[in-house]
Formats: C-alpha cells, structure tokens, sequence
C-alpha cells in the first residue's frame, strides 16, 4: 500500500480568501475556461506579433476573441514586455498563450510563472520532446516544473493543483516527421492540443504555403487522431473557420494582429476614396 501523500492535494497554508484574492485566483485560471470551450466546439484566437502592447489586448477582447497566441518566436517580445502583455490580458478575462523562442530549459516554467494561461510550443516533432514539454509546463507528480511560492498564488487553496488543472498545453506540428508521428505525440499525457503551423509545415513538404498539400495533411491528423488531445490551426481567411470546425479542429488561430490593423486599414481608405470619388 502506497501511503506517499499526492502533490496535487496540497494545500497552501497561506491562502487568503476575500474579494481581492477571488480576482486574481480567477485571472490565473483563465486556461479552464480555454479548455471548456475547445471541448464544447471551438475556441477562437488570433496571434499578437508585430503589435505587441497591452491596448492590442484590450482590442482584441472588445473584438471577442477567446483567447490570444503572445509570440516570443517571431517578435520583439521579451520577458518585460511579455509580463504587461499577459496581465492586460488577465485584467481583460483573455486566456494567454504564450510561444517561446526555443527549448532554454527553463524558459516554460518562467512564462508560466508569469502568469499566463499555457503554453503553444514550436516545431515538436517526437514524443520524446512532447514528454519534455509537459515534464516542464506542470507540477508534480504530472511533471517537473519547478515550484516557487509567489505571492500571487496565495489567491489559490490548492495551488498545485489548481495550476495544472487551468494550464493550457500545446504542441506545433510543423513538419513531414511530426506528421508521420502524429499518433506517437498525442498518446503523451498531458498534452491538451496538437497545433498545425501550416507555414513551417509547407516549407518542410517542400510546397509553397496555401497549397492543397499541407491542408491535406493537416486533414489526414483528424483521422490519425480520434480521440485524445483538441486539434488546432492557423487560419489565414476566416471564411475558412467552418470547414475547419466540422473537421474537429477546435483549436482556431485566426490571422494575427499586424495582418488585421493593415487588412482593416486598406478598407477605411478604399472606402474613403471611394467616397470622395463620388463627391468630384
């Protein structure tokens, strides 16, 4: 008989209840949230990259978007920028991922000490790197991150457990050999959705982006992945979301910050030239 006390029953003797403590609880447990509605039909988000300041936040959750991509591995951002940008989207009831730049060890455990509500990690193309993912994304005994006692979490009766419970894990499949090894990736526990990175993906089937190719195989993993962790993929043309959704891809990154200002920018002025056009 096994009488080894559970981590994730522990409970912490300095948890504070009172109204402050219930906001912030609530802001670090945004993840659940993300993960009730994956599993009730699709999540809908986008990602911040060239645009990346708390007012973006704030405009994307007036949009509606359900959660948002903060991207470390294409962008500017660094630890301080990326502390504002997950506490406006904590202040804004907006789930946070976050993707990092590479495999730092350490570097999981320090994002989501940050705060934010999980994680969407780059280029994962064996179990193996799966394993090591949520080995570093949560605590004992589903894994291995590293625990400190922030102040924050005093918000939380049971913080460890908690913690894991509303950490959002995901993994990008972006390339042949991730694809070939699809039903090995999502057997790992722990991991809540596979992403397809369609951009990654086309340059390692050697076909250009938006080609029939990599949506073909992005399509070939719904069936390769019945049951087990949500599927996810980026969207170029929202027109494109439905289709997705029928094919059990309930994980939606719909263009990205940058892509939006300037699509939506052309309109105003073809619209305004337009107008005055009319007017000479």
């Amino acid at each position: 008989m096994n009488d080894k006390p559970d981590a994730r029953n522990w409970r912490n003797p300095l948890s504070v209840e009172n109204a402050g403590a219930g906001r912030i609880a609530a802001s670090l447990t945004l993840g659940r949230e993300l993960r009730r509605k994956t599993s009730a039909g699709c999540a809908l988000g986008t990602f911040v990259i060239e645009c990346p300041v708390p007012a973006t936040l704030d405009a994307l959750a007036l949009a509606g978007f359900d959660f948002v991509v903060l991207d470390m591995e294409h962008s500017v951002v660094d630890f301080s920028r990326l502390e504002l940008l997950i506490a406006a989207g904590q202040a804004a009831g907006l789930p946070t991922l976050v993707r990092p730049w590479g495999e730092d060890v350490g570097l999981i455990g320090k994002v989501l000490d940050l705060g934010a509500s999980g994680i969407m990690v780059p280029h994962v193309d064996s179990a193996d790197r799966a394993r090591s993912i949520v080995e570093q994304a949560r605590f004992a005994p589903d894994g291995g991150r590293g625990l400190c006692p922030l102040g924050k979490y005093d918000s939380l009766s049971e913080p460890l457990r908690m913690l894991n419970d509303s950490t959002y894990v995901v993994v990008q499949i972006e390339g042949r050999g991730a694809i070939e090894r699809i039903a090995e990736i999502t057997a790992v526990p722990g991991i809540d959705a596979v992403f397809v990175g369609p951009y990654d993906l086309a340059m390692s089937l050697g076909v250009p982006p938006g080609s029939a190719p990599v949506f073909e195989a992005a399509a070939r993993m719904a069936t390769a992945v019945p049951h087990g962790p949500a599927l996810g993929i980026y969207i170029d043309d929202p027109v494109n979301c439905a289709e997705w959704a029928a094919r059990r891809f309930s994980l939606q990154v719909v263009s990205f910050d940058g892509r939006m200002l300037s699509n939506a920018a052309r309109s105003l002025v073809t619209q305004a030239r337009l107008g005055l056009r009319g007017k000479a």
